[in-house]
């Protein structure tokens, strides 16, 4: 074994010895880059501008200004009474309600509120809310709302100063920060805190806002409750839906808001039928199979 591992380490070594000399590789020429004309420098791009976020501007130290909250929708009876009085008031739309104010809703009922300068409320059908506290008192929005029974939806906005926003419940006190949640108490489910449908919130806010827009009515512009805007009321009776004769008045104009009158009634009951009934008695008389009812059967 150690003879035939030398025999090949012999047999290896001649070959490296006569191996052939590599000749040095001569210096190779120096490469010359193309010359590349200067690109022009990129158009400057627009800055992204962030969405202005509403401010509200700081009151001087030491000064407090009362504020108000505002009812933006109304659905089904809700009644509020003010903090010095008995009597209790139905509430309607663009009612001013001042700090101390107590709410009430019906069964079937659900009130929006615009409170201060940053809160929006939902209030749930039989529920009852005060309103103890709205002011702003220099840099800083302190309001408290208090929730006897029943359930609120809070949306709270950051608007750039302070905000000191509390909900009261008869077992917790809860503190809502640029933010927004749901607070439902009942005596025998005590205290619920969920998430605030914000979606929900923002449509009522829009809706209070579309419906205070300012109209401005041509001579030959139409406005209505449905359709305030004369320009959307005029594609409206143009476009959609299409004329029809059922549908002209007397002055020859079209009225859009009047339904097509139902289909007529055929004169022959048994037609009728087999419409009504998809053919399945056709020529048959109402009063066939029925001479022998209540006989007993004839036998022949």
């Amino acid at each position: 074994m150690n003879f035939a591992l030398a025999l090949c380490f012999a047999t290896l070594l001649p070959l490296q010895e006569t191996k052939p000399e590599e000749k040095p590789a001569s210096p190779a020429a120096p490469v010359v880059a193309p010359a590349v004309a200067p690109s022009a420098a990129p158009a400057p791009t627009a800055p992204i501008v962030a969405p202005q976020v509403p401010v509200v501007a700081p009151l001087p130290a030491g000064q407090q200004q009362v504020l108000q909250a505002l009812v933006i929708a109304v659905d089904g009876r809700s009644e509020w009474k003010r903090a010095d009085s008995d009597k209790w008031k139905v509430a309607e739309l663009n009612d001013l309600l001042d700090p101390g104010c107590e709410i009430r809703t019906g069964l079937r009922s659900t009130l929006s509120l615009r409170v201060g300068k940053n809160a929006t409320l939902v209030i749930a059908r039989s529920s009852r809310i005060e309103l103890p506290v709205i002011v702003q008192d220099g840099a800083v929005l302190r309001t408290r709302a208090a929730v006897y029974r029943g359930k609120c939806d809070f949306k709270v906005e950051a608007v750039g100063v302070t905000s000191d926003f509390q909900v009261l419940t008869p077992s917790a006190t809860l503190a809502v920060r640029g933010t927004g949640f749901s607070v439902a108490w009942g005596g025998l489910t005590g205290l619920a805190v969920a998430g605030v449908d914000t979606n929900r919130v923002r449509a009522i806010e829009v809706n209070y806002l579309a419906a205070q827009r300012t109209v401005f009515v041509s001579a030959s512009g139409v406005t209505t409750t449905q359709i305030p805007d004369p320009v959307q009321g005029a594609l409206y009776l143009t476009v959609f839906p299409p004329p029809s004769p059922d549908r002209q008045l007397a002055d020859g104009k079209f009225d859009p808001s009047r339904p097509p009158p139902p289909p007529p009634l055929i004169p022959d009951f048994k037609k009728q039928q087999q419409i009504d009934h998809g053919g399945s008695d056709i020529g048959i008389d109402l009063n066939s199979g029925q001479e022998n009812a209540g006989r007993p059967p004839n036998h022949g």
